[in-house]
């Protein structure tokens, strides 16, 4: 099952990918795959990044970013 990940307070650009600038909050994660995200650290505090699959939120895929 494909994972749709999303952080908060943040956008990012796909690493390595020519997307014309397009920033995203969500990335989908294909399974056994990984996704490469340029982030702006510009926003401090502490944010959720969690599968949008709510199934998956629940069984714990879920965690936080923090920094100052």
């Amino acid at each position: 099952m494909w994972h749709p990940v999303h952080l908060h307070g943040h956008t990012c650009g796909l690493a390595g990918v020519d997307s014309l600038g397009a920033r995203k909050d969500t990335s989908v994660v294909l399974p056994h795959h990984k996704s490469v995200c340029d982030v702006d650290a510009d926003n401090p505090g502490l944010w959720m990044l969690h599968c949008h699959n709510v199934h998956h939120s629940e069984s714990g895929m879920m965690t936080t970013l923090g920094y100052q």
